[in-house]
Protein backbone atom coordinates (compact mmCIF):
# COMPACT_ATOMS: atom_id res chain seq x y z
CA UNK A 1 0.00 0.00 0.00
CA UNK A 2 1.68 3.44 -1.14
CA UNK A 3 1.74 6.16 1.71
CA UNK A 4 -0.38 9.35 1.42
CA UNK A 5 3.21 11.39 1.61
CA UNK A 6 4.39 8.81 -2.09
CA UNK A 7 0.52 9.57 -3.48
CA UNK A 8 1.45 13.19 -3.56
CA UNK A 9 3.78 13.00 -5.34
CA UNK A 10 2.73 10.36 -7.87
CA UNK A 11 2.61 13.12 -10.86
CA UNK A 12 6.06 13.85 -10.17
CA UNK A 13 7.48 10.91 -11.53
CA UNK A 14 8.49 10.42 -14.78
CA UNK A 15 6.76 9.32 -17.85
CA UNK A 16 7.39 7.15 -20.79
CA UNK A 17 6.97 9.07 -24.57
CA UNK A 18 4.11 7.07 -25.73
CA UNK A 19 6.56 5.26 -28.61
CA UNK A 20 8.42 3.85 -25.70
CA UNK A 21 5.16 2.87 -23.81
CA UNK A 22 4.18 0.71 -27.15
CA UNK A 23 7.06 -0.72 -27.35
CA UNK A 24 7.32 -1.99 -23.93
CA UNK A 25 3.75 -3.26 -24.51
CA UNK A 26 4.62 -4.72 -27.17
CA UNK A 27 7.78 -7.11 -25.49
CA UNK A 28 5.49 -7.74 -22.59
CA UNK A 29 3.12 -9.34 -25.42
CA UNK A 30 3.48 -13.02 -25.53
CA UNK A 31 1.45 -12.59 -28.63
CA UNK A 32 3.97 -10.32 -30.21
CA UNK A 33 6.39 -10.96 -32.84
CA UNK A 34 9.95 -10.73 -33.42
CA UNK A 35 9.16 -8.93 -36.24
CA UNK A 36 7.10 -6.81 -35.27
CA UNK A 37 9.39 -6.33 -31.80
CA UNK A 38 11.93 -5.69 -34.33
CA UNK A 39 10.64 -3.04 -36.11
CA UNK A 40 9.34 -1.44 -33.13
CA UNK A 41 12.72 -1.14 -31.79
CA UNK A 42 14.16 0.15 -34.78
CA UNK A 43 12.03 3.47 -35.22
CA UNK A 44 13.94 4.99 -31.75
CA UNK A 45 17.51 5.51 -32.47
CA UNK A 46 18.49 5.63 -29.47
CA UNK A 47 17.12 2.76 -27.78
CA UNK A 48 18.08 0.39 -31.06
CA UNK A 49 21.67 2.00 -30.27
CA UNK A 50 21.68 0.94 -26.39
CA UNK A 51 20.24 -2.08 -27.32
CA UNK A 52 22.65 -3.16 -29.66
CA UNK A 53 25.85 -1.71 -27.25
CA UNK A 54 23.92 -4.32 -24.59
CA UNK A 55 24.02 -7.63 -27.34
CA UNK A 56 27.22 -6.41 -27.93
CA UNK A 57 28.80 -6.64 -24.36
CA UNK A 58 30.92 -8.84 -22.32
CA UNK A 59 27.85 -10.99 -20.62
CA UNK A 60 25.64 -11.20 -23.83
CA UNK A 61 28.21 -10.79 -26.89
CA UNK A 62 28.99 -13.23 -28.83
CA UNK A 63 32.65 -13.94 -31.21
CA UNK A 64 31.01 -11.62 -33.99
CA UNK A 65 29.85 -8.49 -33.72
CA UNK A 66 25.84 -7.88 -33.90
CA UNK A 67 24.97 -5.03 -36.40
CA UNK A 68 21.15 -5.04 -36.68
CA UNK A 69 18.23 -5.53 -34.10
CA UNK A 70 16.98 -8.40 -36.69
CA UNK A 71 20.60 -10.11 -36.27
CA UNK A 72 20.58 -9.58 -32.31
CA UNK A 73 16.76 -11.37 -32.05
CA UNK A 74 18.49 -14.26 -34.43
CA UNK A 75 21.68 -14.45 -32.12
CA UNK A 76 19.85 -13.94 -28.74
CA UNK A 77 17.04 -15.14 -28.48
CA UNK A 78 12.92 -13.18 -28.25
CA UNK A 79 13.32 -13.44 -24.53
CA UNK A 80 16.85 -11.80 -24.34
CA UNK A 81 15.90 -9.24 -26.50
CA UNK A 82 12.67 -8.15 -24.47
CA UNK A 83 14.98 -7.93 -21.02
CA UNK A 84 17.73 -5.72 -23.51
CA UNK A 85 14.45 -3.66 -24.56
CA UNK A 86 13.57 -3.31 -21.17
CA UNK A 87 16.99 -2.04 -19.83
CA UNK A 88 17.47 0.16 -22.63
CA UNK A 89 14.01 1.81 -22.48
CA UNK A 90 14.02 2.53 -18.97
CA UNK A 91 17.76 3.77 -18.97
CA UNK A 92 16.46 6.19 -21.10
CA UNK A 93 13.43 7.15 -19.26
CA UNK A 94 15.03 8.50 -16.12
CA UNK A 95 16.83 11.90 -16.82
CA UNK A 96 20.44 13.16 -15.45
CA UNK A 97 20.42 13.39 -12.02
CA UNK A 98 22.86 15.74 -10.13
CA UNK A 99 25.40 13.88 -7.44
CA UNK A 100 24.61 10.43 -9.06
CA UNK A 101 27.30 8.64 -11.02
CA UNK A 102 25.12 7.01 -13.42
CA UNK A 103 28.29 4.64 -14.87
CA UNK A 104 28.30 3.54 -11.01
CA UNK A 105 24.66 3.62 -10.76
CA UNK A 106 23.66 1.43 -14.02
CA UNK A 107 26.88 -1.10 -13.52
CA UNK A 108 25.57 -1.96 -10.11
CA UNK A 109 22.23 -2.11 -11.26
CA UNK A 110 23.43 -4.88 -14.41
CA UNK A 111 25.73 -6.42 -11.76
CA UNK A 112 22.70 -7.38 -9.46
CA UNK A 113 20.47 -7.98 -12.13
CA UNK A 114 22.96 -10.58 -13.79
CA UNK A 115 23.09 -12.10 -9.89
CA UNK A 116 19.49 -11.84 -10.32
CA UNK A 117 19.10 -13.41 -13.51
CA UNK A 118 21.45 -17.00 -12.39
CA UNK A 119 19.80 -17.45 -8.99
CA UNK A 120 16.45 -17.61 -10.82
CA UNK A 121 16.89 -19.90 -12.41
CA UNK A 122 17.75 -22.49 -9.40
CA UNK A 123 14.34 -21.32 -7.33
CA UNK A 124 11.41 -21.35 -10.31
CA UNK A 125 11.12 -17.65 -10.98
CA UNK A 126 11.26 -16.78 -14.91
CA UNK A 127 15.10 -15.22 -15.74
CA UNK A 128 14.10 -12.81 -17.58
CA UNK A 129 11.44 -11.31 -15.04
CA UNK A 130 14.14 -11.59 -12.12
CA UNK A 131 16.28 -9.51 -14.61
CA UNK A 132 13.96 -7.15 -15.17
CA UNK A 133 13.05 -6.53 -11.93
CA UNK A 134 16.82 -5.89 -10.33
CA UNK A 135 16.67 -3.19 -13.77
CA UNK A 136 14.25 -1.67 -11.63
CA UNK A 137 14.94 -2.37 -7.83
CA UNK A 138 16.84 0.87 -7.24
CA UNK A 139 15.38 3.37 -9.76
CA UNK A 140 13.89 4.87 -6.54
CA UNK A 141 16.87 6.12 -5.69
CA UNK A 142 17.30 8.01 -8.78
CA UNK A 143 13.34 9.33 -8.57
CA UNK A 144 14.02 10.59 -4.92
CA UNK A 145 17.18 12.23 -6.36
CA UNK A 146 15.34 13.83 -8.91
CA UNK A 147 12.24 15.32 -6.85
CA UNK A 148 14.27 15.99 -3.43
CA UNK A 149 17.81 16.26 -3.95
CA UNK A 150 18.76 18.00 -0.96
CA UNK A 151 17.37 15.04 0.83
CA UNK A 152 18.86 12.39 -1.53
CA UNK A 153 22.47 14.57 -0.83
CA UNK A 154 22.13 13.98 2.87
CA UNK A 155 20.93 10.18 2.73
CA UNK A 156 23.71 9.69 0.99
CA UNK A 157 26.08 10.89 3.28
CA UNK A 158 24.84 9.82 6.32
CA UNK A 159 24.55 6.23 4.91
CA UNK A 160 28.38 6.74 3.78
CA UNK A 161 28.47 7.13 7.64
CA UNK A 162 26.95 4.33 8.66
CA UNK A 163 23.17 5.67 9.01
CA UNK A 164 20.46 2.81 8.10
CA UNK A 165 18.81 4.01 4.74
CA UNK A 166 15.81 3.09 5.01
CA UNK A 167 14.85 4.37 8.29
CA UNK A 168 16.69 7.75 7.02
CA UNK A 169 14.31 7.53 3.98
CA UNK A 170 11.64 7.00 6.30
CA UNK A 171 11.87 9.51 8.86
CA UNK A 172 12.99 12.40 6.11
CA UNK A 173 10.46 11.88 3.15
CA UNK A 174 7.71 9.30 4.98
CA UNK A 175 8.29 6.70 1.98
CA UNK A 176 11.63 4.34 1.21
CA UNK A 177 13.47 4.07 -2.12
CA UNK A 178 11.13 0.62 -2.61
CA UNK A 179 8.00 1.99 -2.58
CA UNK A 180 8.59 4.97 -5.17
CA UNK A 181 10.20 2.47 -7.45
CA UNK A 182 7.63 -0.29 -6.98
CA UNK A 183 4.59 2.68 -7.57
CA UNK A 184 6.80 3.52 -10.78
CA UNK A 185 6.95 -0.02 -11.99
CA UNK A 186 3.09 -0.04 -11.53
CA UNK A 187 2.80 2.77 -13.58
CA UNK A 188 4.19 2.14 -16.05
CA UNK A 189 2.44 -1.17 -16.35
CA UNK A 190 4.61 -3.86 -15.51
CA UNK A 191 3.21 -7.12 -13.97
CA UNK A 192 2.00 -7.26 -10.07
CA UNK A 193 4.76 -10.02 -9.42
CA UNK A 194 7.15 -7.54 -10.63
CA UNK A 195 5.70 -4.72 -9.07
CA UNK A 196 5.86 -6.80 -5.42
CA UNK A 197 9.20 -8.20 -6.22
CA UNK A 198 10.59 -4.19 -6.09
CA UNK A 199 8.55 -3.26 -2.64
CA UNK A 200 9.55 -6.27 -0.66
CA UNK A 201 13.17 -6.30 -1.91
CA UNK A 202 14.18 -5.27 1.65
CA UNK A 203 12.32 -7.73 3.97
CA UNK A 204 11.16 -10.30 1.15
CA UNK A 205 9.44 -12.65 3.84
CA UNK A 206 7.11 -9.64 5.01
CA UNK A 207 5.46 -10.38 1.30
CA UNK A 208 1.80 -11.12 0.89
CA UNK A 209 1.39 -13.25 -1.19
CA UNK A 210 5.03 -14.74 -0.15
CA UNK A 211 7.31 -13.34 -2.53
CA UNK A 212 10.13 -15.51 -4.60
CA UNK A 213 11.22 -12.59 -6.85
CA UNK A 214 11.46 -10.22 -3.88
CA UNK A 215 14.08 -13.11 -2.27
CA UNK A 216 15.71 -13.17 -5.16
CA UNK A 217 16.58 -9.12 -5.42
CA UNK A 218 17.23 -9.07 -1.99
CA UNK A 219 19.81 -11.82 -2.24
CA UNK A 220 21.28 -10.42 -5.15
CA UNK A 221 21.66 -6.93 -3.68
CA UNK A 222 23.48 -8.87 -0.87
CA UNK A 223 25.82 -10.68 -2.60
CA UNK A 224 27.11 -7.26 -4.45
CA UNK A 225 27.13 -5.46 -1.32
CA UNK A 226 28.75 -7.60 0.71
CA UNK A 227 30.93 -10.02 -1.54
CA UNK A 228 34.11 -8.60 0.28
CA UNK A 229 33.42 -8.73 3.77
CA UNK A 230 35.19 -10.50 6.34
CA UNK A 231 33.44 -14.23 6.96
CA UNK A 232 36.37 -15.92 9.04
CA UNK A 233 36.12 -19.75 7.81
CA UNK A 234 32.56 -19.31 6.18
CA UNK A 235 32.67 -19.53 2.50
CA UNK A 236 30.77 -17.90 0.04
CA UNK A 237 28.42 -20.88 -0.36
CA UNK A 238 27.74 -21.19 3.14
CA UNK A 239 27.31 -17.61 3.49
CA UNK A 240 24.39 -17.57 0.49
CA UNK A 241 23.24 -20.74 1.55
CA UNK A 242 22.27 -18.69 5.43
CA UNK A 243 21.29 -15.74 4.22
CA UNK A 244 19.33 -17.65 1.77
CA UNK A 245 17.64 -19.41 4.46
CA UNK A 246 16.95 -17.73 6.92
CA UNK A 247 16.19 -13.85 5.29
CA UNK A 248 14.95 -14.66 1.77
CA UNK A 249 12.64 -18.42 2.69
CA UNK A 250 15.12 -20.08 -0.80
CA UNK A 251 16.62 -23.13 0.00
CA UNK A 252 18.45 -24.01 -3.21
CA UNK A 253 21.68 -22.25 -3.86
CA UNK A 254 23.81 -24.87 -5.21
CA UNK A 255 26.74 -23.96 -7.41
CA UNK A 256 25.77 -20.52 -8.02
CA UNK A 257 29.10 -18.88 -5.49
CA UNK A 258 31.07 -20.08 -8.56
CA UNK A 259 28.40 -18.85 -11.43
CA UNK A 260 28.73 -15.20 -9.28
CA UNK A 261 32.91 -15.52 -9.61
CA UNK A 262 32.39 -16.04 -13.64
CA UNK A 263 29.79 -13.54 -13.62
CA UNK A 264 31.58 -10.72 -11.58
CA UNK A 265 32.43 -7.78 -13.10
CA UNK A 266 30.76 -8.10 -16.14
CA UNK A 267 27.60 -5.97 -15.00
CA UNK A 268 29.83 -3.18 -14.39
CA UNK A 269 31.28 -3.17 -17.13
CA UNK A 270 27.65 -2.87 -19.08
CA UNK A 271 27.11 0.17 -16.71
CA UNK A 272 30.04 2.50 -18.02
CA UNK A 273 29.71 1.19 -21.70
CA UNK A 274 25.36 2.76 -21.58
CA UNK A 275 25.91 5.35 -18.99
Amino acid sequence: MESAALLKRVDELPRLPKAVSELLDAVNNDNSTVKSISAKVAQDPLISARVLRLANSAHFGRSREVGSIDEAVIRLGIQTLRTLVIASAVIGAIPNVDGVDLAEFWGETFEVALYAQEMAKRCGVPPDEAFTCAILHNIGDLLIAVVEPLVASKIRLAVQDGGDKQQLETELLSFDSPSVGALLAKTWKFTPSLVQGIQYQRAPLAAKPASKLASVIYLSHQVFHHWDDDRDEESLTAWLARKANNEAGIIKMDGLADKFVELRGKGLEIGKQLA
